[in-house]
């Protein structure tokens, strides 16, 4: 009698249990490091081009007040009215002032007042005018056009600011950026008893 062979195929859809769980592990493994590194990259970016401050003060009253958090673009380029944070040597921590003087802006001193024009170049139609300390007045006494490169920053608060009236020009590479986003303070009431 001639010999059966039976042919044995194996199951469909059956897999080694082992198998399955090495590669969920490995696929899992894979997802986390791709997750790590996409938000390592998206972390690099943010730093790179934008900073987040918190507001301490109250020189740019009401635009911004004490503990807003505000989002700086760096790397912008500046113009008339933007608020900017910038550093100033010699003093602690980071300035947030609007820019009213830009490069080439023709001033003059008088009396330790500064008349800077804002209007068209040179026709002195449009100016604002600000008293300046003794020091930035003598440094700006013989200009008659704001330098390349530095700009004249004010706090929208004029009665309690510190700015270039009294530490005289930012440098446009002490400006960090240009302030994008004012992220208000949530202040919880508090209950009364």
């Amino acid at each position: 009698m001639p010999a059966l062979m039976a042919n044995i195929r194996p199951s469909q859809g059956h897999t080694d249990p082992r198998e399955d769980k090495k590669t969920l592990i490995l696929t899992v493994l894979i997802l986390v490091a791709l997750s790590v590194s996409i938000l390592f990259v998206i972390n690099w970016q943010l730093k790179k081009n934008l900073n987040i401050h918190t507001i301490s003060g109250t020189s740019m009253v009401p635009t911004l007040t004490e503990k807003d958090m505000v989002i700086v673009k760096k790397r912008t380029p500046v113009q008339r009215y933007d608020i900017v944070a910038f550093s100033v040597a010699k003093e602690e921590g980071m300035f947030v002032k609007r820019v009213i003087g830009l490069p080439g802006d023709s001033m003059f001193v008088r009396n330790g007042r500064m008349v800077l024009n804002i209007g068209e170049q040179g026709d002195f139609e449009t100016t604002s005018s600000f008293q300046l300390s003794p020091t930035v007045a003598e440094e700006f006494q013989t200009l008659n056009k704001i330098p390349e490169d530095v700009y004249f920053v004010i706090g929208d608060h004029v009665e309690v600011s510190k700015d270039s009236r009294t530490f005289g020009f930012v440098q446009q590479k002490a400006i960090e950026g240009t302030v994008q986003f004012r992220l208000p303070v949530v202040r919880l009431a508090k209950s009364e008893k």
